[in-house]
């Protein structure tokens, strides 16, 4: 037969679990001052200046160079032998403009269309641009895809969301 909680008992597993939850929340304030705390010691460590546009973009820059992020459109510097995806929607776009090393750009979207039909149209469209392609690979519901003009690289990552969309990552250097 198991003795009966006394109250006295009671107040003590009250408090054991009152004490875990001051624990739990004071980690959790700690965490995020130090995040608070982190991220502005950054901005002024780095330098970096932050140019936020109307069209969702955001630049950043310091003496290294500038990167610009966001934005539902191409990047103005894409190029054209580059081809774009028309049937589809994208979800971010970047561009970066080193001091040093090699400059490029990207951009993530969307379509409804099949990895079949997205990895063909590539295939064909990198040819009749004067791309080589240099590998592919299909791996389960993806496809990579490499490709070189002169000296510039580009790289292609289509997969299938598995919610009625493909998602494709391409990118691109520009030197």
């Amino acid at each position: 037969m198991e003795p009966e909680n006394t109250q006295e008992q009671q107040q003590q597993v009250g408090g054991k679990s009152k004490t875990g939850v001051y624990i739990v929340v004071g980690i959790v304030v700690l965490l995020v001052i130090g995040w608070l705390v982190k991220g502005v010691m950054f901005r002024s460590v780095t330098g970096v200046d932050v140019d936020r546009n109307l069209g969702g973009a955001t630049t950043y820059s310091n003496e290294e160079g500038s990167v610009t992020v966001g934005g539902n459109k191409l990047p103005d510097n894409w190029p054209s032998d580059a081809p774009a995806y028309k049937n589809a929607t994208i979800q971010y776009s970047g561009t970066s403009n080193p001091q040093t090393g090699e400059a490029g750009a990207a951009v993530v979207f969307t379509t409804t269309d099949s990895v079949e039909t997205v990895v063909r149209f590539y295939e064909k469209e990198l040819a009749a641009n004067g791309w080589t392609v240099e590998q592919t690979a299909a791996i389960g519901g993806s496809t990579v895809i490499a490709a070189k003009k002169d000296t510039r690289s580009l790289g292609l990552y289509v997969v299938d969301s598995g919610n009625g969309e493909v998602s494709v990552t391409l990118g691109i250097s520009m030197p």
